[in-house]
């Protein structure tokens, strides 16, 4: 007759080393994704912007910044450069947790389709609303269930004859993406000009021992040190949006409240014998 001592013992014995083994070593840790961000845009990210941006996002652990860029492009013209497909094929190959854009400043032009063929002259009535429907789509391919879009604000250049087009541009953009639930407008404006809004030619930069030139000759597109600059001051709102929660997804309405007759309780019926 078997004792329970005995039943413990040949249990014991039908386990295997392996099995022990297994029991002992506790399960890995999940291997957490890096957060993703893609930096989109005209020359402002070809050239030292977009450079000192990317460098300080691949500086910090868990995070993966990826760019691309080219020069002299915008939404006016899909037939020399398609902003919409490359924009897909960034969104899909990288999955980006957040998207940091700036164009517009190549956009004061007339508006084509992706043939070439004309769709609103610059300074046309219908111009405006055309190209708010341009950035509307744009944002339609990059966004997503819990990414967020950044777009930083074209910043202030000083030069009053290019002003006036950005001024048009600058608030198209601003509109288009402050209607969104899961878009940011980044205002610059701050960052380039002092408290009395004066345009700032030079400021202090990390790395450098006395304030830099910001701007190269042309007034618009930076220097080393200015685009350290800039790339300082997006950098935290990159990051704040990094760690804010994710967009809540809209709830799902809830099914109409159906009415129904009460049934019957049986129950409480009376039973009626009558004679035969």
């Amino acid at each position: 007759m078997e004792t329970p001592l005995v039943r413990v013992l040949m249990c014991l014995a039908l386990l295997s080393p392996a099995a022990l083994r297994a029991e002992e070593t506790p399960p890995e840790a999940p291997v957490s994704r890096p957060r993703t961000v893609l930096l989109l845009g005209d020359s402002l990210i070809v050239t030292s912007f977009g450079e000192a941006l990317e460098e300080r996002l691949n500086g910090q652990p868990g995070v993966r910044a990826v760019r691309r860029a080219k020069s002299s492009t915008g939404l006016a013209r899909p037939d020399f450069f398609d902003w919409m497909q490359v924009g897909r094929e960034e969104v899909e190959k990288h999955q980006p947790d957040v998207v940091v854009v700036i164009m517009g400043g190549n956009d004061g032009q007339g508006l084509t389709d992706g043939q070439g063929k004309a769709m609103a002259q610059w300074g046309a009535s219908h111009w405006t609303a055309t190209y708010r429907q341009r950035v509307e789509d744009f944002l339609g391919v990059l966004e997503a269930p819990g990414r967020r879009v950044l777009w930083v604000a074209l910043p202030i250049t000083g030069l009053p004859r290019f002003e006036r087009k950005l001024g048009i541009i600058r608030a198209v953009l601003r509109e288009a993406v402050s209607a969104r639930g899961g878009a940011v407008h980044l205002d610059t404006r701050p960052f380039f000009t002092d408290p009395r809004g004066t345009l700032l030619k030079e400021a202090p930069v990390d790395g450098f021992r006395k304030p830099m030139r910001l701007r190269m000759e042309d007034g618009v597109h930076f220097t080393l040190a200015g685009g350290r600059y800039f790339a300082g001051k997006v950098h935290p709102e990159v990051v704040r949006l990094l760690e804010a929660p994710a967009p809540a997804a809209p709830a799902e309405p809830e099914a109409p409240a159906v009415c129904r007759e009460p049934e019957a309780d049986l129950s409480l019926v009376p039973l009626v014998f009558t004679r035969p």
